[in-house]
């Protein structure tokens, strides 16, 4: 697996950070970077699709056997009445999910929006027109202040799938998505400081987002914030733990207020 950040080769899974992610991205699986620490999506190992297989299989035999069930109660129930059977009238056709979401994001939605584009990225049937459609979802929702679609447009700009690599918005994008109060946002903005991508490298800026990411529960920031910690100075600690402090209650605010903000772990 390589890692589309740094191109690194040494990868490790990784967790989904919630149902939804997982939903969002099948046939895939979460992967982390050990040299860059970068976290992305990529195509499920064999040994990952072995494990889905083999629930896929388990599921189909419990769904088997609960049919055997349910005929043999329905058969003694037929044997009990000598009432006329009755025919259950078919289910209204609605719109399917996809048609839904749509709808929702041309009607102004923006974690609608934000969904569509996220379904877009990762159906590579699209190509780029899928891509451009997509960018220009996530540019809407943005605009709209949802903060997760912010820190998607940055990783964007960073890894520079389906755009021009363009560390300048990067920058911009995971600035206000962690300004807003976005725990990712806050660890993305940490990472482009330690490790000078795009940036002027700068540990104490980068352990103060890391701080409040971690204050934020983002546990990803918490061996994040301990590396950083250990190349600093004293002084330089103490002054990054004051400058964490200063503005956050104001962020924590934003977070608990902000439309379609991430969760506490991510996505």
């Amino acid at each position: 697996m390589k890692c589309p950040n740094c191109g690194g080769t040494t990868c490790r899974e990784s967790k989904w950070r919630s149902h939804r992610e997982k939903s969002e991205h099948p046939g895939s699986h979460p992967y982390r970077c050990l040299d860059c620490s970068h976290r992305f999506i990529g195509p499920a190992s064999p040994l990952a699709e072995g494990r889905g297989r083999l629930f896929g299989l388990a599921a189909g035999l419990l769904a088997v056997v609960l049919a055997g069930v349910g005929l043999g109660i329905n058969h003694i129930l037929d044997s009990r009445t000598e009432a006329h059977p009755t025919h259950a009238a078919a289910p209204a056709p609605y719109a399917s999910e996809p048609d839904a979401l749509r709808q929702a994001a041309q009607a102004g939605d923006a974690d609608a929006q934000y969904r569509l584009a996220k379904s877009m990225l990762y159906d590579t049937s699209r190509g780029r027109e899928g891509a451009s459609e997509a960018v220009g979802w996530l540019q809407r929702a943005a605009d709209s202040g949802h903060t997760a679609a912010m820190v998607q447009l940055g990783k964007l700009y960073r890894t520079g799938l389906g755009v021009l690599q363009n560390f300048d918005l990067t920058l911009t994008w995971l600035r206000k998505a962690a300004e807003g109060g976005d725990a990712e946002g806050m660890l993305e903005l940490g990472r482009m400081y330690r490790s000078g991508t795009g940036v002027k490298q700068d540990l104490v800026e980068a352990y103060v987002w890391f701080n409040r990411a971690a204050a934020s529960l983002h546990t990803e920031a918490l061996g994040e914030r301990e590396n950083v910690a250990l190349k600093l100075r004293p002084e330089q600690l103490r002054d990054a733990q004051a400058r964490s402090a200063q503005d956050h209650a104001q962020t924590t605010q934003l977070a608990g207020g902000a439309d379609g903000g991430a969760d506490a772990t991510g996505r």
